[in-house]
């Protein structure tokens, strides 16, 4: 019993002396989908759309309604009689009764056309939905990628600094030394304190692209990943441009909202010039009351009806042509929405498409950007000493190696935001594309301050 106990105990401990991985984009996306504010709101928003299907074919379902009254009745009555004489009667009684009716739609163009509208609203919304879920997960990627530039920057900010007060000590031996001049030691100072400027800014972005992860997630996290050293650029699938764009004109959750918006419009023009249309409902109904009117005192009453009720509009003012040329209007503009957002995705698709596929070449060309500077400034610091560079060539050539290795960070996170951009735009952006991006990460990045 006792090595039980024991047992656990080590399990317990164990667990609590475990490393927390860090939290890496799959699981920032898995926390803004359980609490992000953003993508819960996407997700009511959705949650109320879907009602429309409902709300549309209620109106041609059966209505049953209870009216019930309950009167007293004070005043008189004055009758003549046969020989024309007036009798005052004193009414005081109790009037109640109540009617259950039911109203069946038996022909209504008008809420056959919001059954119909029903549908589409209900789609809408789900297609809207499917556009927020993918542009929220981008924007997680944009912010998270955001968040590790800026710790980059701040890192490289302060290798940068303490090179340049490197740079400056250098500078004043020499000086002291009689090999230097105090016109070396006045750049090397003026480059420090631009560096010491830079580093603060870094750390400012840094904070604020923290906040602004924080708004997705709903906390701010103490540790992310970040990119490993390896970095492959595979080809896309397909590699042909035209290919997407015809995906995107398909499958683009925009382009597909956008014309069910459409679909709803051309309903409310029906519906609109359904006003003209007479209504024919099926109408049944029970009534039981006591004492209903003066003619009925003192009497109980139970009876049932059943019959078709036809309602014929004739003159409304002008108001269901005018609602119906309205609502013309609103189909013509949703139509040019949808032109709109056609090319507005065709021209996001183009974009994305060169961004990978352009990224993938800049990357390639800054890595190798990365290392000749590291060479320009070992050249250079062997070309001062031999007399043939200057302390200004060793200053340019640091400040390069550090504007080459941020260059080189931030085209791998556009490389992979790209990527992620390009599936939302063609409406394939899912679990398995965070997935990909999210295997480009791994070593441990502490954001405590």
């Amino acid at each position: 019993m006792n090595s039980g106990r024991r047992f656990i105990g080590l399990l317990v401990l164990l667990c609590l002396v475990r490393p927390v991985s860090a939290l890496d984009l799959r699981q920032s996306w898995e926390l803004m989908q359980a609490q992000g504010p953003t993508y819960l709101s996407a997700g009511h928003e959705r949650d109320a759309a879907l009602e429309n299907r409902a709300i549309g074919q209620s109106g041609l379902l059966p209505k049953i309604g209870i009216t019930a009254f309950d009167n007293h009745i004070d005043g008189t009555q004055r009758q003549p009689d046969f020989f024309g004489n007036n009798h005052t009667n004193d009414l005081n009684y109790a009037s109640r009764g109540a009617t259950l009716q039911l109203r069946q739609p038996l022909f209504n163009k008008q809420k056959t056309a919001e059954y119909r509208q029903g549908k589409y609203q209900a789609e809408y919304g789900t297609a809207v939905f499917d556009g927020k879920a993918q542009d929220a997960a981008v924007k997680l990627a944009g912010r998270y990628f955001d968040v590790l530039l800026a710790h980059e920057t701040v890192e490289l900010a302060k290798a940068k600094l303490n090179s340049f007060n490197e740079q400056v000590a250098s500078t004043q031996r020499r000086k002291q030394l009689g090999d230097g001049t105090i016109t070396d030691v006045d750049e090397a100072v003026a480059r420090r304190d631009l560096a010491q400027a830079e580093l603060i800014e870094a750390e400012d972005n840094l904070v604020v692209a923290l906040r602004l992860l924080q708004e997705y997630l709903g906390q701010a996290p103490d540790d992310i990943a970040t990119l490993q050293d390896t970095f492959p650029t595979p080809p896309l699938q397909p590699d042909n441009l035209q290919a997407w764009i015809i995906r995107a004109g398909t499958d683009s959750p925009s382009i597909r909202a956008r014309r069910l918006n459409v679909n709803t419009a051309d309903e409310e023009v029906a519906k609109a010039k359904a006003g003209h249309w007479p209504t024919l409902d099926l109408v049944l109904g029970y009534t039981a009351a006591d004492s209903e009117t003066l003619s009925t005192q003192n009497q109980r009453n139970r009876y049932t009806s059943a019959g078709v009720e036809l309602n014929i509009p004739l003159y409304s003012g002008g108001y269901v042509s005018a609602r119906a040329r309205q609502s013309v209007a609103t189909r013509n503009q949703a139509e040019e929405d949808l032109n709109a957002t056609r090319d507005e995705i065709i021209s996001g698709t183009t974009r994305e498409f060169r961004g990978v596929q352009s990224g993938e070449a800049r990357i390639h060309a800054l890595e190798k950007a990365v290392k000749s500077s590291e060479r320009s400034l070992d050249s250079s610091k062997k070309g001062f000493l031999a007399g043939t560079s200057t302390n200004v060539d060793i200053l340019n050539a640091q400040e390069q190696i550090y504007t080459a290795r941020r260059d080189l960070f931030e085209a791998k996170l556009r490389y992979l935001l790209a990527k992620l951009r390009l599936a939302a735009n063609v409406g394939a952006l899912g679990d398995d594309d965070i997935a990909s991006a999210n295997a480009y990460l791994g070593p441990r990045l502490s954001l405590s301050f």
